[in-house]
């Protein structure tokens, strides 16, 4: 082979490599912003209700606090009450790389049963916006007379997922797309006795949240929608 056509094979081969590791490199899909401001885009008031400002503060031990920095990029625990003095906890959790199955946003479904509680009424539920769907779970965590309806859902990328098995398929998926999901839990809950009608306010509650939530940061917590 002449020299010419050793040069032309070898910037063939070259060009073919750098168009392999480009198609192969994972790339970030979800709210790829440098910096991620939770307490910004979360309205400390809407609608009915307005976040308790001297509420206090959880304590945890510095291993935990430990495992929390490696697990989440940046987390926010706000407790909103309204004119009634209904309670609700909001609990956000956001984790940059969700490639890794131990790098997963926890389901409250473990991390409740971690902290002692009993974990009963697992239901997967939507809840219904004027442009689409949130599929959500509720269940129902308990620990001595303390009861704790909870609805969650899970932003992987751009897909909303609930439960171990659409979590690790969102995972998968993107795995196999060559792509790396964001993700972000969004935790809902509230103490009571009665989950239907803890359930039916904690609903009430979310609307009225994304309703007041920015179009800019709208898909943080439900994902880029198609136009």
């Amino acid at each position: 082979m002449s020299i010419m056509g050793r040069t032309l094979l070898l910037g063939i081969l070259m060009l073919a490599a750098s168009l392999a590791s480009i198609a192969f490199t994972p790339k970030l899909v979800g709210d790829t912003s440098a910096s991620v401001n939770l307490q910004d885009q979360m309205p400390l008031h809407f609608g009915e209700w307005h976040a308790e400002v001297n509420t206090s503060r959880l304590i945890v031990s510095p291993q935990v606090e430990k495992t929390l920095a490696a697990l989440y990029s940046e987390t926010l625990n706000r407790t909103y009450i309204n004119a009634n003095g209904d309670r609700i906890m909001l609990s956000l959790a956001y984790g940059g790389n969700q490639g890794r199955r131990d790098l997963q946003v926890h389901k409250p479904e473990v991390c409740y049963v971690a902290q002692g509680f009993q974990i009963s009424g697992m239901t997967k539920a939507e809840v219904v916006l004027p442009k689409q769907s949130i599929p959500v779970m509720h269940l129902v965590a308990v620990q001595g007379k303390r009861t704790e309806p909870i609805t969650y859902w899970i932003r992987s990328g751009n897909v909303l997922v609930r439960g171990w098995f659409e979590q690790n398929k969102a995972r998968i998926t993107a795995g196999l797309n060559g792509e790396i999901n964001d993700g972000l839990l969004v935790r809902v809950s509230s103490i009571s006795n009665e989950p239907e009608k803890a359930y039916d306010m904690q609903e009430m509650f979310i609307k009225s949240m994304l309703n007041a939530i920015s179009l800019q940061n709208q898909p943080m917590f439900l994902g880029k929608t198609k136009d």
